[in-house]
């Protein structure tokens, strides 16, 4: 039987190595789940990469290598020959050592599906079930290209949410630079004027003056406090409770959360029709869309819809209670199970919420500018007011 290393963490974050017997790459991922461990690298024992120095690779790549994959199988070359091929042309050098060392698995014995599963952080789990499938069937080269369009089209809505928050980001960013510089440099010039000539100041400009001192004289105890918070929000986000409560908090905050619904809506239908119509059945289906969505929050609800299909209950009806769905998924789905038809309806719903998601970030990006123009022009406005009031007040007692 083969002996599979491994590297999981338990609920707690500790982290454990060991070897384990098992007749594939899924049984040991079983078994880990089963001891309350979640695994982070599983690969064949005798596999001479390092697999501890890789991260995910970028959906653009996979797209390009499931897209590149297909033509090569519809060409009529073998596997094998195939990943030696896409070895020797991928441009990311790291991406093209795991292709290699896949390739040296497969030339053990090993089937693709289980080769690619020993680099978890790097092939998605749907990814990995749909070879698997592809290899069962002997479909492989159709389920490459379904991929490459699967990934193709998460690539894209992934680029236009960086894009749109490129903007409010860089912007928000020379803000706090601005007004940095105004604090330190510019206003304590003003407020050594004001000393000399002895004026009663107004409360803005006491203020203002207060921050400003406390930059000067304490700046290391603001770096020391930034750097803390953020150690403790990092530190909270990976905690169980943490995620759960911060994915529940993006699909709720105002303006981008009504864009992270659609994108969570959009990736569901697409990966739950791929799955579909690559023959895998509803239940394993909702189990491996969970992995898509990265959403603590929304996997609890499809937990729950995992649990109402599992007791017969269809897909629509555990959809529709589950309240994280607008009535139109659970309505398409209703007419995609009347008729038989699931997956094409999926696909469909999937194809006019990538749509949304477009008419969505265009909207919020309409918003978000003229809101940070409205808050950037009243801290600016703030601090000028309150370095003219006391202008005022000194002409005054001086006229």
């Amino acid at each position: 039987m083969p002996k599979f290393l491994y590297i999981a963490k338990n609920n707690k974050g500790q982290t454990t190595k060991g070897i384990l017997e098992a007749p594939k790459y899924n049984d040991v991922v079983a078994i880990l789940k089963g001891r309350n461990y979640y695994p982070i690298e599983i690969k064949p024992q005798g596999s001479t990469i390092d697999l501890t120095k890789y991260k995910k690779v970028k959906v653009k790549d996979l797209a390009v290598f499931c897209r590149q994959f297909a033509t090569t199988l519809r060409s009529g070359i073998p596997v094998v020959d195939s990943l030696d091929i896409l070895h020797r042309q991928t441009e990311n050098k790291k991406f093209a050592e795991i292709i290699a060392d896949i390739y040296e698995i497969i030339q053990k014995g090993h089937p693709l599906s289980e080769a690619m599963g020993a680099h978890p952080k790097v092939f998605p789990l749907l990814l990995i079930n749909m070879v698997e499938t592809g290899e069962i069937s002997g479909t492989l080269d159709s389920v490459m290209e379904r991929m490459a369009v699967h990934f193709e089209k998460e690539n894209k809505i992934t680029q236009k949410l960086k894009s749109a928050m490129t903007y409010p980001i860089v912007v928000s960013i020379v803000a706090v630079l601005v007004v940095m510089f105004l604090l330190t440099f510019v206003m304590p010039t003003f407020i050594g004027m004001f000393d000399s000539m002895g004026a009663e100041l107004p409360l803005i400009t006491r203020i203002l003056m207060g921050i400003s001192n406390s930059l000067q004289s304490f700046w290391y105890l603001f770096i020391l406090g930034i750097i803390l918070i953020v150690y403790i929000f990092n530190k909270y986000s990976k905690t169980k409770q943490g995620k759960y409560n911060l994915d529940k908090f993006k699909l709720n905050v105002p303006i981008f959360g009504k864009v992270q619904k659609k994108v969570m809506i959009s990736r569901f239908t697409r990966t739950m029709s791929t799955l579909l119509n690559s023959g895998i059945d509803l239940l394993q289906a909702l189990e491996s869309v969970q992995r898509v969505i990265d959403n603590d929050f929304v996997n609890e609800k499809m937990k729950v819809i995992e649990e109402g299909a599992r007791k017969g209950l269809g897909l629509s009806e555990p959809i529709m209670s589950s309240g994280i769905f607008p009535p139109m998924v659970y309505q398409m789905i209703k007419v995609g199970e009347d008729t038989g038809s699931l997956d094409f309806v999926l696909e469909k719903t999937a194809d006019f919420y990538d749509e949304e998601v477009e008419t969505a970030i265009s909207q919020m990006t309409t918003m978000i500018e003229p809101l940070i123009i409205v808050v950037l022009g009243g801290v600016v406005g703030f601090i000028v007011a309150a370095m003219i009031l006391p202008m005022f007040d000194l002409y005054n007692v001086i006229g």
